[in-house]
């Protein structure tokens, strides 16, 4: 995998709320370039992290469009990291 574009980082950050961390990971699922986290604190409910995650998505899908890249962005939940050991 490749270090996320700083660029694409700034992006996303503008379309995440303030109070999420926009996390650069550096492992993939599967054959993306980037993998980004978006953790929300846990008063964020299901619903409302599934609406961000589509319109980060949204964004991702643009850069990638325009770059010829796969980018993985999701939503996490604080206590929801923990579980799988995203982070």
């Amino acid at each position: 995998m490749e270090p996320v574009p700083q660029a694409l980082l700034e992006l996303i950050k503008k379309t995440a709320p303030p109070e999420s961390a926009i996390v650069p990971l550096s492992w993939a699922f599967e054959d993306e370039e980037y993998n980004i986290a978006i953790v929300m604190p846990d008063t964020v409910e299901c619903l409302e992290a599934r609406h961000i995650e589509g319109r980060v998505r949204d964004v991702a899908m643009d850069w990638d469009a325009a770059h010829g890249t796969v980018t993985l962005c999701k939503v996490w939940r604080q206590y929801e990291i923990a579980r799988p050991g995203v982070l």
